[in-house]
């Protein structure tokens, strides 16, 4: 567990500089390492994705609810008004 959060401190730069230099050199002389810092920043990349498109299918349920439904056309009006001609 230790080694993950060396990694995840590292990659995402959290770690203090020198713990991170010395990350740098076992890297270098750890080629298994590297390749566990490389698939680390893919999964993050992957949940940072996961986490974008989840965020992005609420906000547009929210919308579709806000802006299709008769109950909320107060609310709309008002969203309408804001963001219409000044």
């Amino acid at each position: 567990m230790n080694e993950i959060k060396a990694i995840d401190d590292f990659v995402l730069k959290l770690a203090p500089p020198d713990e991170a230099l010395l990350f740098e050199a076992k890297l270098i002389i750890n080629p298994a390492m590297h390749e566990q810092v490389m698939w680390h920043r893919q999964t993050l990349g992957l949940v940072k994705q996961y986490g974008r498109n989840k965020l992005k299918a609420e906000i547009e349920a929210v919308h579709k609810k806000l802006f299709s439904q008769p109950e909320h056309e107060g609310f709309r009006l008002k969203i309408m008004r804001f963001f219409g001609k000044r």
